[in-house]
């Protein structure tokens, strides 16, 4: 059974890949949870959708750790959302790079692919609850 962090872990994976696109309701769903937490789900969800072989795991848990610690401070930040958003985007840019040194052509493009779904789908969330609000 999945528990209440765990969910919480992979909204976080969410909003984390796709930063420069979510609105201020994602990122309070990420400042519940630790730069562990989500380095750690991330690695998951890459292992899962991305194919990740035994030598490119550890890899990819230390590039995930590393960036979800230089975003944690983003998260928790008071700036406004703008400013959240530029840094991480450049955050998020600087990753991504990383990544394709770690992940051949096609698992960089199922990462992609990843992402883009974890966006429809976070932004159906957040028109659903804004819906709600009224």
């Amino acid at each position: 059974m999945v528990g209440m962090r765990s969910v919480r872990a992979w909204i976080a994976v969410a909003v984390l890949v796709i930063a420069t696109s979510v609105a201020a309701e994602g990122l309070d769903d990420l400042k519940d949870t630790t730069p562990a937490e989500r380095a750690a789900a991330q690695t998951t969800m890459m292992k899962d959708k991305v194919g990740l072989s035994d030598e490119q795991t550890p890899k990819i848990k230390a590039i995930n750790e590393k960036y979800a610690d230089q975003m944690d401070p983003l998260i928790k930040s008071s700036d406004g959302m703008l400013l959240k958003m530029r840094a991480m985007k450049q955050v998020e840019d600087q990753k991504e790079a990383e990544l394709k040194g770690v992940l051949s052509g096609d698992q960089f493009l199922q990462f992609q692919a990843m992402k883009s779904e974890m966006r429809d789908k976070l932004m159906e969330r957040i028109k659903a609850q804004r819906a709600q609000k009224g």
